[in-house]
């Protein structure tokens, strides 16, 4: 249960530097390429079992070509986000219920 939250505040910090990067400019494309390689890792590692995690993979391509400057699209950064914000907050309940249920 420990892992599942570290990972998901890692896929929490990767969306908030995703954003920050296509909206502000904030963070440098290294940064991006390395959290797309943790997604894609991530994803590969659990993607036998999980929808989920082959979402990932696809999240992780998208970064690479975010921060190659190959493609870059608003609307699709945005839903990136929700996606791995929507993925944190069911994992995060999922986790609070075991602990007290």
């Amino acid at each position: 249960m420990v892992v599942h939250i570290l990972l998901t505040i890692l896929d929490v910090l990767t969306a908030f530097i995703l954003v920050s990067h296509a909206i502000f400019g904030w963070f440098s494309p290294e940064l991006i390429l390395y959290n797309a390689i943790y997604l894609i890792a991530k994803g590969a590692l659990f993607a036998l079992k999980d929808f989920a995690s082959k979402v990932d993979i696809l999240v992780g391509i998208y970064m690479i070509a975010v921060s190659f400057d190959i493609f870059s699209s608003t609307a699709l950064t945005i839903i990136v986000s929700v996606w791995l914000a929507q993925k944190m907050l069911l994992i995060l309940f999922n986790s609070i219920s075991k602990i007290f249920f």
